[in-house]
């Protein structure tokens, strides 16, 4: 069995997520971007092996972890090439916005780069990258066809979507993302977004006010 436990981590309330395959004990943890110590204990507690470390996008509040938790299980890191000057800035950035250092660290380089339709698996359960840029250069979503789950990143929220005022976002390019990457999956996928509660496909393409707009133009 897949089981995906959320952790909401740093002080933006990113939701770090651990997928482990329940017979093998294997564990991927997407996008740790802090408070490394949690995930650690979470991983005992469920008594799972972190074997890889899958990143969104490397906004400093996804990957700032990274460098721990490494050190920590020997994971390999695997996440899009277009973010280097991301994850080489996270304690610059950190320190910008007036947040604790000590929990958060300039990210490594992947041991894999990863890009649209390459596959990643855990056990035999595979997950499909899509390549959705807008939000960050670099961004991609997990999507795992059979348990009809997105692991969504910051692209699309519930009743809303991801902010392109950021160095590196574009509006268009985003919505080009959503409409041709995203919307086009089942109404029941279930989105898991990288903050904020989940929601469903179906259910933001009839209520997200920015979906609507958009529609309406």
């Amino acid at each position: 069995m897949l089981k995906i436990v959320p952790l909401e981590v740093t002080p933006l309330g990113q939701n770090a997520r651990i997928l482990v395959s329940t017979e093998s004990r294997k564990a991927v943890v997407v996008d740790p971007g802090g408070d490394v110590p949690v995930i650690l204990k979470q991983l005992e507690k469920l008594d799972a092996r972190c074997e890889e470390i899958w990143l969104t996008h490397s906004h400093f509040d996804h990957c700032g972890g990274v460098a721990q938790l490494k050190a920590a299980t020997g994971a390999r890191l695997k996440a899009h090439k277009a973010e280097s000057v991301m994850r080489n800035h996270v304690e610059q950035i950190v320190e910008m916005y007036g947040l604790p250092r000590e929990g958060m660290k300039n990210c490594p380089e992947p041991d894999e780069y990863i890009d649209e339709g390459d596959d990643l698996r855990l056990d035999s359960w595979s997950f499909q990258i899509l390549y959705t840029p807008g939000h960050s250069p670099g961004h991609v979503c997990f999507y795992q066809k059979d348990e009809g789950i997105l692991i969504a990143g910051d692209t699309l929220f519930n009743l809303s979507i991801g902010r392109t005022d950021l160095p590196g976002g574009d509006y268009a390019t985003l919505f080009r993302s959503l409409e041709e990457k995203i919307l086009v999956l089942p109404d029941a996928t279930q989105v898991l977004p990288g903050h904020g509660p989940d929601t469903n496909i179906g259910f933001e393409k009839k209520n997200n006010p920015f979906l609507l707009e958009r529609a309406a133009r």
